[in-house]
């Protein structure tokens, strides 16, 4: 696979998504606080440092687009800097930040949350964050919560465990957002790695990273791996599908050791595509209380 800003090295890279409108890929490093904007075809590279960690993305139907922080979800406009924070978690443990999120086909924002220390225990949650900002917990108990997806209806929601190396599917009701019946999907053996980020492709195949085995595992929907693609770094952290036709696999991974630095790699796939990502559709802002970020966009 090819790395597509070779200079540039990320501590903790992660949740790609690809504006399909825009033509642009967002990226996080987390560890740095720095939301990062790539356009192929013009190979223009932004950046912005939010002055705390923040762990993922998700697009709306406007101009904006949401990051989830230490401190909230900020409302973000990556057109002019601005932006808000637009909701809180609720009351938790400074010990606990956002790690992994996407807009979801009920046109929400679910963001999990887990603890930032290497030794953690089951406190994380995964929240459902409505138009109007408000939260609602819909899991709790989590330890490392990853490899958030939904299949191509709506019908099933994934979500991994990565340090107890198992993903489970849920069943997904599209108009109230509600979880019932969740059943195991994936066991991932040592070989394997553990399961990190994830998406699903249009024909509701499972994209997996096993981060620590340096590869991208395809599932399908009955959980049968159908193959293992290797992308050149162990620490693989989450997937996602561009580029005009949504045939180029883009794959994240982090700095760790004397492993390959953090970057952002990619590859076209031969007769797969991947889903249009979904958004959500923000209420009209407030711009009196929004302000310019602390630091400058570089470009």
């Amino acid at each position: 696979m090819k790395t597509i800003l070779p200079y540039l090295s990320c501590a903790l890279a992660e949740s790609p998504i690809w504006d399909d409108r825009q033509q642009i890929l967002y990226w996080v490093d987390i560890t740095l606080g720095i939301l990062h904007a790539f356009t192929p075809d013009t190979s223009q590279h932004k950046s912005w440092h939010f002055r705390e960690k923040i762990s993922c993305i998700g697009l709306s139907e406007g101009e904006e687009i949401l990051v989830a922080g230490k401190s909230g979800i900020w409302r973000f406009n990556p057109q002019d800097g601005q932006r808000m924070l637009w909701a809180k978690f609720p009351p938790h443990s400074q010990l606990m930040r956002p790690n992994e999120g996407k807009i979801g086909p009920d046109g929400a924002f679910w963001v999990s949350t887990m603890e930032d220390q290497e030794k953690r225990g089951p406190n994380g949650k995964l929240y459902r964050f409505a138009i109007d900002g408000s939260a609602k917990c819909m899991i709790n108990g989590l330890v490392t919560p990853n490899g958030l997806d939904w299949s191509p209806d709506g019908s099933n929601m994934y979500i991994a465990e990565t340090r107890a190396l198992y993903v489970t599917r849920w069943s997904f009701d599209i108009h109230t957002g509600s979880l019932h019946n969740p059943q195991p999907f994936l066991m991932l053996r040592e070989n394997q790695g553990k399961p990190d980020g994830a998406c699903v492709d249009r024909e509701g195949n499972y994209w997996l990273c096993g981060i620590y085995s340096g590869s991208v595992q395809v599932y399908s929907p009955k959980g049968n791996l159908l193959k293992r693609i290797e992308v050149g770094t162990n620490m693989v952290t989450m997937p996602c599908f561009g580029g005009r036709e949504l045939d180029t696999l883009f794959v994240t991974s982090l700095t760790r050791g004397n492993n390959s630095p953090g970057s952002v790699r990619y590859m076209r796939i031969a007769g797969v595509q991947g889903r249009q990502p979904h958004r959500i559709k923000l209420l009209a802002a407030w711009p009196s209380k929004m302000h310019k970020l602390n630091a400058e966009c570089h470009s």
